[in-house]
């Protein structure tokens, strides 16, 4: 199957890091992904635009055999991409149902395994090219595709050098859009660096959504990126005093223009309810992921250390019993990274007569 993801531009396949620097080339591609592309193509055909791997798998960090590759997976059609991948999802569902589910809060979240099933599959975030375009643009609803694509990432498949060519367009707009938010949460008088400026787009990205991960995560995903920070967002900053919107001084900047409070109030509302909206996804992953629970679990552990016990009646109805544990849970990661033992032991048991 590997050989699929190499053939000529002419066939559909493209392989390209994007940019061309800093990005893993494509033999260091997980075999899984390489096997999970091949896969999409002969089940959707055309009808799959564009494939781009990003996340831990990609950057680095602290992945084991266990981590799933993260795949944003651009259609032309909701309704047809179920209709295509149906068959192939571990548990069938109704691709009316999945196709409604997408459309009214993109994306949906699967999970496939590559063919063989000896390895950890991906998770697919499946996406139209027209509500990608919508979610990368300065009229996003929120920050969830913002905020993950503009770091690194890799374009492992695309349609046409057409497609991926207006994909890169959409990636290089959506960074270059950090410039009207990420000074607003710098320190205001001081002049600021390409990582200063970098590190807190990162800080102010994952506080936008409710995360299973120790708050360390964001500095650990930072340093893996350091290098694609520096090239990157170097000519992003350099562009932007270009057009007079920042003050170069030697290789510091800072605004040309002091943000109106009403400014401050808009980037503010809009990240409030980015994470509203990345909250509400989750009681839709119940659906689309399949045992998303069990996955959550193994994240968490895998993470922080901390052992996760989850009872019948947790597991039966998620969202009624489950918030109090994630509640603790949160709490207690927040307690191991500030030196304490988040309570005797590092565990997060459960409660009392439901076990």
């Amino acid at each position: 199957m590997k050989e699929k993801l190499r053939d000529s531009e002419s066939s559909g396949a493209v392989v390209r890091p994007f940019p061309s620097a800093g990005v893993a080339a494509p033999d260091q591609i997980p075999p899984e992904v390489r096997d999970i592309v091949d896969l999409l193509r002969d089940a959707c055909g055309r009808d799959l635009v564009a494939v781009v791997f990003f996340g831990s798998r990609l950057l680095g960090t602290s992945p084991d055999e266990s981590s799933a590759a993260d795949l944003v997976i651009v259609v032309e059609n909701y309704l047809r991409f179920y209709e295509n991948i149906g068959s192939r999802l571990p548990a069938a569902r109704h691709s009316g149902i999945m196709a409604a589910l997408n459309r009214a809060l993109p994306p949906n979240i699967i999970y496939l395994n590559e063919p063989g099933g000896m390895r950890a599959g991906a998770k697919c975030f499946v996406v139209t090219e027209y509500d990608l375009g919508l979610a990368l643009s300065a009229d996003a609803k929120d920050h969830f595709f913002r905020g993950r694509l503009a770091q690194r990432v890799h374009i492992v498949y695309a349609r046409s050098d057409r497609d991926r060519v207006a994909l890169e367009r959409r990636i290089d707009a959506t960074r270059r859009l950090t410039v009207d938010w990420v000074p607003l949460y710098l320190p205001e008088e001081e002049s600021f660096g390409v990582l200063d400026f970098c590190r807190r787009m990162m800080e102010v990205s994952y506080a936008g959504e409710i995360r299973p991960e120790a708050a360390s995560r964001v500095f650990e995903v930072f340093q893996s990126q350091v290098s694609f920070f520096r090239l990157v967002y170097g000519r992003v900053l350099q562009d932007a005093a270009r057009d007079g919107r920042l003050i170069a001084e030697g290789d510091r900047y800072r605004l040309a223009k002091k943000p109106s409070w009403r400014e401050r109030r808009r980037w503010s509302a809009f990240f409030r309810r980015s994470k509203t909206r990345a909250t509400m996804r989750w009681f839709k992953y119940m659906l689309t992921f399949d045992d998303w629970l069990d996955y959550i679990v193994r994240k968490v552990e895998r993470r922080s250390g901390i052992h996760v016990e989850i009872s019948k009646a947790e597991r039966r109805f998620p969202a009624i019993f489950l918030w109090p544990k994630a509640v603790r849970l949160i709490r207690a990661m927040r307690a191991l990274e500030g030196g304490r033992a988040p309570n005797a032991s590092s565990s997060v048991p459960a409660e009392r007569g439901d076990a």
